[in-house]
């Protein structure tokens, strides 16, 4: 499997709360700019000080930190689970330059001091090395901050390898990491470790990508969406939003996958006046998905929608089209990225201006779990399945950020301007 997946331009699209549990597949992410106000609080001070700071924060400041990242204003606070409203919470605490120094020097090592508390936090990675998954990793450590029970952050990166990933994890456990949190690329071959690790007193939480039915034994929390619920939006996009009829193309990752089978499935069933004309693997590459799109237009069908699960190829989609002299559908895709908002932003005003909608890049989600597995240590009740809004937003003039690059995940990254900035020249 390959990586799944703007600035800030007053996107306020139709928001739809996806809940229950997913039959779903574990999927790689590849995927507002934030103010510097962004971010987390307070990690080098004392406990007192740390949790009054997150305890101090008004509702509609935390409102605000949600409508960046779910770019939309239509989901509410009370609406959400009551960990992701705690989350949202310590997300919402301002960073001080120097905590901001601190995290940026965490973000560059695998392993560092932030605190007093006796609370070790373990990131285990499975594949750290594209930018979603980088930014992704900042915005664990910026949560971390705001728990002075969190004295110390380990991480490791499987780069892609399941026996590297389930030993690191095991190791996690061994140099004491009570908390744990994790993208799992890896499913139900996890939990082995996962379990070796809880039986030695962590409490692991994984994000984005679900393990359906994992028990409580290897796996303490899941905070993920809900993949038929998001196929069932992008029918009613469909239907409501563009309004489009004839035949439609899906564009699916690998072939077989469980997560394609899932959406497209809701999707079919709840599409109106539109039907499936064609499915196209694309391994979630982005060759694969410029040759998946060169079949839609050499089928000499004119699609009047794609609707893919990745956002990031959606510029060799929109180039195989180009290239052919037919004009790009209606788009409609999870996460977002910074080169697809580039290619989308250029044709506006012009003949080969299409629409587009999206969602969030979903790395606000690592937050969630850091709050998971420590309200769990501190023996509040969290529930073990916890399913995130991913509403789907229309692209706005604004979207592209010429600031940042292309496979930058966009306005819903929760990481202060300045840091990332800060990231970003890091390489």
């Amino acid at each position: 499997m390959r990586n799944l997946m703007s600035r800030h331009g007053g996107n306020r699209g139709r928001a739809s709360v996806l809940a229950v549990t997913v039959t779903a597949f574990v999927l790689t992410v590849a995927a507002c700019g934030s103010s510097d106000s962004g971010g987390s609080g307070s990690g080098t001070g004392s406990g007192a000080t740390a949790s009054s700071a997150a305890d101090k924060v008004d509702d509609a400041t935390v409102q605000a930190t949600i409508d960046k990242a779910m770019l939309t204003d239509t989901v509410k606070l009370a609406d959400l689970d009551p960990t992701v409203q705690d989350a949202f919470r310590h997300a919402s605490v301002e960073l001080t330059d120097d905590q901001l120094a601190k995290a940026y020097e965490c973000w560059t090592g695998t392993s560092c001091d932030i605190g007093d508390g006796d609370v070790t936090l373990g990131i285990a990675e499975a594949y750290g090395q594209n930018q979603w998954r980088k930014i992704s990793k900042m915005e664990v450590i910026l949560q971390a901050l705001t728990y002075p029970e969190i004295g110390k952050i380990i991480y490791t990166d499987a780069q892609g390898d399941l026996a590297k990933f389930q030993s690191n994890v095991r190791s996690l456990a061994a140099q004491g990491a009570k908390a744990i949190v994790s993208y799992n690329d890896f499913g139900s071959a996890a939990l082995p470790a996962f379990q070796a690790a809880q039986a030695q007193g962590a409490k692991i939480s994984t994000y984005v990508g679900p393990v359906p039915d994992a028990p409580a034994t290897s796996l303490a929390n899941q905070v993920h969406g809900d993949v038929c619920a998001v196929g069932e939006e992008m029918a009613k996009v469909s239907d409501e939003d563009l309004g489009l009829t004839g035949e439609v193309a899906i564009l699916n990752g690998t072939p077989g996958n469980p997560q394609g089978a899932t959406w497209n499935k809701c999707f079919e069933d709840k599409l109106q006046n539109a039907t499936v004309g064609a499915k196209q693997d694309t391994d979630w590459t982005l060759a694969g998905a410029y040759k998946a799109a060169s079949a839609l237009v050499s089928s000499g069908t004119d699609y009047s929608g794609i609707f893919y699960d990745y956002a990031d190829p959606i510029p060799q989609v929109v180039e195989a089209y180009d290239k052919a002299g037919v004009k790009m559908p209606a788009v409609v895709t999870w996460t977002s990225n910074n080169g697809m908002a580039k290619v989308w932003e250029k044709r506006l005003g012009t003949p080969d201006e299409f629409p587009l909608y999206f969602t969030n890049a979903l790395n606000w989600e690592g937050r969630a779990s850091v709050t998971a597995v420590m309200d769990l240590l501190a023996g509040k009740d969290v529930s073990s399945d916890i399913s995130v809004p991913q509403p789907f937003v229309k692209a706005e003039k604004g979207l592209y950020d010429s600031s940042r690059p292309d496979d930058y995940p966009g306005p819903s990254v929760l990481v202060p301007d300045s840091l990332m900035t800060q990231m970003l020249s890091a390489g």
